[in-house]
């Protein structure tokens, strides 16, 4: 977010993950995150946009399965095993005053897990 701030522009993987993060960490609705980056990007695209979106959130016509929930601890060791880009943006990562992360990967799976299954059953 902070390299989305300062320049306008974020790499598709981090967009990815924090898209995953938001919707199905947190379970924040997907279009506040689309309104967010439509309003930030300086690439911003509304069919790429929302259709990434709508793919995070395991909605729309080209869902990803809603199954499918980014581990960001994974993908950071897949993608940036050397932490150049966490580095580059949040230098305070592994120093004592960065806080405690504010969900757990597997309890929060789990209950998107939940949620999107009883959802899928209701309809």
């Amino acid at each position: 977010m902070r390299q989305l701030n300062a320049t306008g522009f974020m790499h598709n993987r981090v967009r990815m993950i924090t898209a995953s993060f938001l919707v199905k960490h947190l379970l924040i609705d997907w279009r506040w995150g689309e309104a967010y980056f439509a309003n930030k990007l300086l690439d911003f695209d509304l069919a790429a946009n929302n259709g990434g979106w709508q793919w995070a959130a395991s909605s729309g016509c080209d869902a990803a399965p809603y199954f499918r929930v980014f581990n960001p601890t994974l993908q950071t060791q897949k993608f940036d095993p050397q932490h150049k880009y966490i580095r580059e943006w949040v230098p305070e990562w592994q120093e004592l005053t960065y806080p405690q992360p504010m969900v757990v990967h597997e309890v929060a799976r789990k209950r998107v897990l939940e949620v999107y299954s009883t959802a899928l059953k209701q309809n």
